[in-house]
């Protein structure tokens, strides 16, 4: 397969020279790819040279990777490695041009397989938030026990449990990445560079003017950059060219480079954090040692974002720079606190069913504001904006005190149209857990009406549900596919779709 080393090893070399890709990529390439694909070509005899390539010899692979026993994952990961190398060469017509060569999705919903790590509890939360504060009050006081880089470290896990930013573009954060905020003098925004998607994230941070006494040194994520800045500004001219205006710079503790000034990288992060778990003896919830990453981290605050909006998918999202459908599939979890604050019914029911008030005197129901039932106060109710504007956030109606369900048709044409939602979703649900909390909530509602209502007007609303939704339900989409990818992994993330 000589051919076909001297080819791939050609196409690397043409990704290093012209920065496409970053070195720890190429590498990735290499190690997590083509290594695969050039035993795949030796074990089953495969073209001798890559002018030979025919789309049989891509599915052979295919098969082989599922017959070595990995993971669905692992299968897609080293397939998708080697796809971005082959492409490229097909790109520059070593390996002919050909309709099919490569399936348009092999792995299909692959992701569904896979469990990513849960968001950090409130208490695991609160843990770690006590440990980095120990940590920064010993740095300031200058008793801080371990390299730099390990404090460097708690500066970005520190900010990092504030602003939710994915690990790479903050890693690489430049010295300048704090902007004055143009409207709020108490904030200030946080700019990162994010490769893949080739655009400026910006995060806000609250920028505080006061000192903490009780541990004199200030806490927001604004005090925690300029500390890191003050820290790391004697290494500044002590840096290669290319790194000076990183943020997070440190002498490196390695053998191969000792006292040269390096940027924090991935390996120095993971040391960095096993240490700060070590030296705080940080446990999860289930008794065992803390698993913790920048990416757990920002699925923490998301889902810290998506509590405090009272579960508007859309808020969440807009807030940490990425598509309502991203966040759904990648970041939100179905939480066993969810679960257990799922009340359903709500002060307004018994209100009006127990003490027989009269259903008038609930607000009626605002077209396109409210399209799972009726409110009590849309406008100052438990889950209400209270600025003035009516609620929105119609899916949190079923963990809201105000929400109300009467046995008019048209309310029961409402409910049953989102039940018919629900049951539609549950069947293209990404995971156990929301489908699950579909079929729960379908269940509530099955008793509720036959509890509350007569059989004959929940019968007839039901059917008119199914044959005849309300519009919001009928156009209304959280899990919509889209056209198959490409299966190289850059539609991981938009497989579904968002709308009205």
């Amino acid at each position: 397969i000589d051919a076909w080393v001297y080819a791939c090893a050609g196409q690397l070399r043409v990704f290093l020279d012209a920065k496409t890709v970053t070195p720890a990529t190429v590498a990735t390439y290499w190690v997590g790819g083509l290594l695969y694909f050039f035993r795949y070509l030796i074990a089953c005899r495969g073209p001798t040279e890559p002018g030979l390539l025919e789309p049989r010899h891509i599915r052979a692979f295919i098969a082989w990777l599922a017959e070595q026993g990995w993971k669905p994952g692992a299968q897609k990961a080293k397939y998708s490695h080697t796809k971005a190398v082959l492409t490229a060469l097909v790109r520059r017509g070593v390996i002919p041009s050909q309709e099919g060569l490569f399936p348009s999705n092999p792995y299909p919903r692959s992701n569904s397989l896979v469990n990513g790590a849960s968001p950090l509890s409130m208490p695991e939360r609160e843990r770690l938030a006590l440990a980095l504060r120990d940590d920064l009050v010993a740095m300031h006081h200058g008793q801080f026990q371990g390299v730099e880089s390990q404090a460097l470290v708690v500066y970005l896990l520190a900010l990092a449990l504030r602003c939710g930013a994915n690990p790479t573009p903050l890693l690489e954060a430049e010295r300048d990445c704090l902007e004055e905020h143009p409207f709020m003098p108490n904030m200030k925004r946080l700019r990162l560079f994010k490769r893949r998607g080739n655009a400026t994230k910006i995060a806000h941070l609250r920028s505080s003017k006061k000192e903490d006494y009780a541990v004199s040194v200030p806490l927001d994520g604004v005090a925690l950059i300029q500390k890191a800045l003050q820290a790391t500004a004697p290494l500044v001219a002590q840096a290669q060219a290319a790194h000076r205006n990183r943020l997070w710079l440190c002498r490196s503790a390695s053998p191969q480079n000792t006292g040269e000034v390096v940027p924090l990288s991935g390996r120095m992060l993971d040391l960095g954090i096993a240490a700060l778990v070590d030296r705080h003896d940080l446990k999860g919830d289930d008794g065992e040692r803390l698993r913790l990453n920048l990416s757990r981290l920002r699925k923490t605050v998301e889902m810290r974002l998506y509590d405090l909006s009272g579960g508007d998918v859309i808020a969440t999202a807009a807030l940490m720079g990425h598509a309502p459908q991203v966040a759904d599939v990648h970041y939100l979890a179905c939480t066993q606190q969810m679960r257990e604050n799922a009340t359903f019914v709500g002060e307004a029911l018994p209100d009006i069913y127990e003490r027989g008030l009269d259903a008038s005197k609930v607000i009626p129901i605002l077209p396109g504001k409210t399209p799972t039932g009726r409110c009590k106060d849309p406008y100052q109710g438990d889950k209400a904006p209270k600025d003035g504007s009516a609620c929105d956030a119609f899916f949190s109606c079923f963990a809201c005190t105000s929400y109300a369900i009467t046995g008019s048709p048209d309310d029961l044409h409402r409910l049953f149209s989102f039940y018919f939602f629900l049951e539609l979703e549950m069947n293209k649900a990404r995971t156990d857990d929301w489908r699950s909390e579909f079929r729960n909530t379908m269940l509530l509602i099955d008793r509720f009406t036959a509890d509350k209502f007569d059989p004959e007007v929940v019968r007839a609303a039901r059917e008119r549900a199914r044959v005849e939704p309300l519009r919001f339900w009928a156009s209304y989409a959280l899990t919509e596919p889209k056209e198959e990818n490409s299966g190289d992994g850059s539609g991981d993330e938009s497989e579904v779709g968002y709308g009205y």
